[in-house]
């Protein structure tokens, strides 16, 4: 909640005015859930299914995955969405996104789905 609360006082606080009628700012957003393959081949893709929480209905999603980074066969993948309104009264909700992701060699991979608080990690076993 307290995450919530930080991503709308930044929404009301730290838009850039572009005119006289339009603010823009990216946040990075939590994931909330993350569902996708436990088993794979190299070089065939594999799709995750995740779920982000808006903070406001104005939000919209930034280039997937937006923060990727790696580690050996562990991988580090966070969203951000562009709110480009400096006064949305439309409710938060949730968005649907896909994160693919082609492993290259063999053996298991960490998906580190970065969440509110820590990590959702997925597990997938490339063979």
């Amino acid at each position: 909640m307290r995450y919530y609360l930080l991503a709308a006082a930044l929404i009301l606080t730290s838009c850039q005015k572009n005119s006289a009628d339009t603010c823009n700012v990216t946040l990075p957003t939590p994931i909330v859930s993350a569902a996708g393959p436990r088993a794979g081949a190299v070089n065939q893709p594999a799709a995750f299914q995740l779920t982000c929480q808006l903070a406001n209905g104005c939000g919209t999603l930034v280039n997937m995955p937006v923060q990727a980074s790696s580690t050996g066969l562990a991988r580090t993948v966070g969203v951000n969405i562009n709110y480009s309104s400096c006064s949305c009264a439309t409710p938060g909700s949730t968005l649907q996104a896909t994160y693919t992701f082609q492993p290259t060699v063999v053996g298991t991979y960490y998906l580190n789905f970065v969440a509110a608080s820590g990590y959702i990690t997925d597990t997938l076993v490339v063979k």
